[in-house]
């Protein structure tokens, strides 16, 4: 299946992270999804992502100890956007996703994590958290 961008929908993503939110970017979502159904199969029907720019990963020499225990290689991918910026995707799904989510993105600067939904082909990406600098 392939994800076009009318068949995403993104919520509560607030202003002063939509102004550099990677999920805003007209089509990044969707290619990163259809890349990983090309490379993987069929997503879940819910899953958590999170994103969050390369350079950052790299700025820090790589991804933090806590980030590497606590994803699988085989759930994480790195993307480009539209303007050539590397960013690196992370998937989870399961009862601990949540909580999941909240330990890999408080250790990733520039990260913004989202609850997706698949029903019906529409892909629906609610807004649970960003983090801008980490202290």
């Amino acid at each position: 299946m392939k994800t076009r961008p009318e068949q995403l929908e993104i919520h509560g993503v607030p202003p002063y992270v939509a102004s550099w939110s990677a999920a805003s970017i007209p089509g990044f979502v969707p290619a990163v999804l259809d890349r990983w159904q090309r490379n993987h199969g069929e997503l879940p029907p819910r899953f958590i992502m999170v994103l969050c720019p390369l350079v950052e990963v790299n700025s820090i020499g790589g991804l933090p100890a806590g980030v590497r225990e606590r994803t699988n290689p085989r759930l994480r991918l790195q993307h480009f956007t539209g303007c050539h910026k590397p960013y690196i995707v992370f998937f989870h799904a399961g009862e601990d996703a949540e909580e999941w989510r909240r330990e890999v993105q408080d250790l990733l600067s520039w990260s913004e994590g989202y609850a997706v939904e698949s029903v019906d082909g529409l892909t629906r990406l609610r807004f649970v958290d960003a983090v801008e600098e980490l202290d």
